[in-house]
């Protein structure tokens, strides 16, 4: 690890038109997670489409919370406070009274982003959580909607919309009335055909914002979905068109009426199910792809220095999640050499340059059931990969990376989830697991988690026979212990065994 990673706190405050967030994020390299998230859901731009100008309790609850949030910053010595206005912001008549008022109030200074930065931002957000991101993304906002075109890790063309839910439908969202689907439907066609943006051509439709990530959360729990995590929840595009149609039709009142979500934020799903559909029928998405990052993980990847922002993500989360647990310091780059000469008979799941990146990305994070009990450190182990904030894995892929963990613990077939594994994973993917599992477990146990010792034992596999050897001077540790370990191993590769 060089001197250039090391680890900070960076605070992003986002003033947007439904809501006001504070978000503290640790950092470690490229690799940045959220350690304290609170939002009030003031409504600035409620009034927009009718006064043209802030909610007046809007911004008395958004400068009470900007200034909460301020102290919070400054109590717990943040290296650096971001912030990020959005529409409301930008587009109000009343803003540069707000924006006046805030900076004599509490000593801040806000410049609200233009909706091409804001389009920027957001994409730069996408890409920090799945750096593989190849398509459009929509965020959808209170006051608007930014369509951007993102592949391999760049960010295209974007384009800003003045169509967010109080725009169109104004600041009482939950009356029947004013919420008409065709009607509304016509203002978003005729806004969106001002500026027409390009067909998605077949690829992924990235959704971000809190009301699409609510309704994902909505349309998990109706359908049983095992998997809680919404980063990377995927929806192929008849499911996404069903949940577009209930939310702003038959479970309109559903999602009203919805036990967890803040009624401010409930109101505004049914439109983001009607905007949703929309998007299908204009980009025709090879699938949708919800992403539960956006403009404040943009701003922290903008102001990353360029040298961190090229560090693979991934790998740095699994080192931050793996700090401090003195079992994996300095085992990684060991158990990956000692592993890579079996790489020719190990089953992939993946494409080659994937299935090595998941496989060098457990090696980092051996070592984190550190002080738990053995008798369920295998399971533990396994939840806290499923969920860690952990950057570029797919729902898939993420079952794979701790499925294989678990079973560098253990040889039971039974995970705490299991349904989660059986939806995502095909027996033979899932055998797969254990395998490169139990090839990190023969490693742990041969060299009792030393990296020196490690160094100095190898393995290979030649002619349908497995074999471990030792240096000369370090042959005792090759016991009856280890011969057990290598016999599994030798097994599930249907390999023969021999210790040299």
């Amino acid at each position: 690890m060089t001197e250039t990673v090391r680890y900070n706190r960076v605070g992003i405050l986002d003033i947007g038109s439904n809501s006001v967030r504070f978000v503290i994020y640790e950092m470690y390299g490229a690799a940045f997670s959220p350690v304290y998230n609170e939002k009030v859901l003031a409504g600035l731009g409620r009034d927009l489409s009718i006064t043209g100008e802030l909610s007046p309790k809007g911004k008395d609850e958004a400068l009470a919370a900007i200034s909460r949030f301020k102290s919070i910053a400054e109590a717990q010595k943040l290296d650096r406070i971001i912030i990020g206005a959005t529409a409301a912001l930008r587009d109000a008549n009343d803003a540069g009274e707000f924006i006046a008022q805030v900076k004599r109030e509490t000593d801040l200074d806000i410049k609200p982003v233009s909706g091409q930065e804001e389009a920027f931002l957001t994409a730069q957000g996408l890409l920090a959580a799945e750096p593989r991101a190849n398509g459009i993304a929509a965020d959808l906002g209170g006051a608007s909607l930014e369509l951007i075109q993102v592949q391999n890790g760049t960010v295209g063309k974007g384009v800003s919309y003045p169509i967010g839910p109080f725009r169109v439908v104004g600041h009482d969202l939950s009356l029947t009335a004013k919420f008409d689907p065709v009607q509304l439907r016509k203002t978003i066609h005729a806004e969106i055909t001002k500026k027409p943006f390009p067909k998605n051509g077949g690829k992924p439709l990235y959704l971000i914002g809190g009301a699409w990530r609510n309704l994902a959360g909505v349309h998990q729990k109706r359908h049983l979905y095992p998997m809680k995590t919404l980063q990377s929840y995927e929806l192929m595009p008849g499911t996404a068109r069903d949940l577009a149609k209930w939310a702003y039709g038959e479970g309109r009142q559903d999602l009203l009426d919805w036990p967890g979500i803040n009624q401010r934020r409930a109101e505004t799903l049914p439109y983001g199910g009607l905007m949703l559909e929309t998007l299908l029928d204009f980009m025709e998405p090879s699938k949708v792809v919800i992403s539960t990052t956006g403009l404040r993980e943009g701003l922290v990847k903008a102001n990353m220095p360029e040298a961190l922002s090229k560090r693979d993500g991934l790998l740095d989360g699994c080192r931050d999640l793996a700090r401090g647990n003195l079992q994996g310091v300095n085992f990684a780059e060991p158990l990956i050499g000692f592993l890579n000469p079996l790489g020719p008979i190990l089953p992939s799941v993946f494409d080659k340059d994937n299935e090595i990146r998941l496989r060098q990305a457990a090696c980092h994070l051996v070592g984190i059931g550190k002080g738990l009990h053995p008798d369920y450190r295998a399971g533990l182990v396994f939840e806290d990969v499923l969920y860690a904030p952990l950057s570029g894995l797919t729902h898939k892929e993420r079952a794979y990376l701790a499925l294989i963990l678990f079973h560098s613990y253990t040889g039971n077939s039974q995970t705490p989830n299991q349904d989660a594994i059986n939806l995502l994973l095909t027996q033979r993917e899932r055998h797969a697991a254990m395998i490169f599992g139990s090839a990190i477990r023969l490693a742990v146990v041969a060299s009792g988690r030393s990296p020196v010792l490690l160094r100095q034992i190898s393995v290979r596999a030649e002619n349908g026979v497995l074999t471990i050897a030792a240096k000369p001077a370090w042959s005792n540790v090759l016991t009856e212990r280890v011969a057990h370990r290598l016999e599994k191993l030798g097994q599930l590769l249907d390999h023969k065994i021999r210790i040299a």
